[in-house]
């Protein structure tokens, strides 16, 4: 058995980490994309697995933590399927800023109430094809469009770093002086 020569060797190592280097780049240069494909694809495999099981307990437990930050209910069993799939469509959407948290609260909550008022018992249910239309339909309807300074949803957000907390330190430091703090531009003003 012939080994490769160490020059082969080196040259597969540095093409390896180049392309490493490269992907990981790019990989970061879009997050918000990569982050958005993998939250879709994986409430997607939740679904899937959900419907051909015939369970809900995992979505309606994602459901119930959604309405829950929206200050609504729980929503009923025979609604949880097509409102999964909802959260599914727009999941990649929200991550990349083309629909803004603000705008997928109001379709969410919107969907839910019509489905209440007029489909109460979830039937007929509407298949994923067709409720990614009537999210294409609201959003054209609404003339919903990415804002120029909405970058989409970073690891830093989901890890909760960056520049949005406070520290304990600022806080004390803002009771002492009497000066509040400006939660636009974290600083003190008089």
């Amino acid at each position: 058995m012939r080994l490769w020569p160490r020059r082969r060797w080196a040259r597969v190592l540095l093409v390896l980490v180049a392309a490493l280097v490269v992907g990981g780049a790019a990989a970061w240069h879009w997050q918000s994309i990569v982050i958005g494909r993998a939250a879709e694809w994986y409430l997607s495999r939740v679904g899937e697995s959900e419907n051909t099981s015939g369970k809900l307990e995992k979505r309606k437990e994602i459901l119930a933590n959604l309405n829950r930050q929206l200050l609504m209910p729980a929503p009923p069993d025979t609604l949880v399927p097509e409102l999964f799939d909802l959260v599914t469509v727009v999941s990649s959407r929200v991550a990349t800023g083309d629909i803004s948290l603000n705008w997928v609260a109001y379709i969410y909550t919107t969907y839910q109430r019509d489905m209440v008022d007029q489909r109460p018992n979830g039937m007929p249910r509407r298949s994923y094809d067709q409720v990614r239309n009537e999210v294409d339909r609201l959003v054209a309807f609404y003339a919903i469009q990415k804002r120029p300074d909405q970058d989409g949803i970073k690891v830093g957000d989901i890890l909760g770093t960056g520049d949005d907390v406070i520290s304990l330190d600022e806080i004390e430091e803002s009771e002492k002086s009497g000066k509040a703090i400006d939660l636009r531009t974290r600083g003190a003003k008089n």
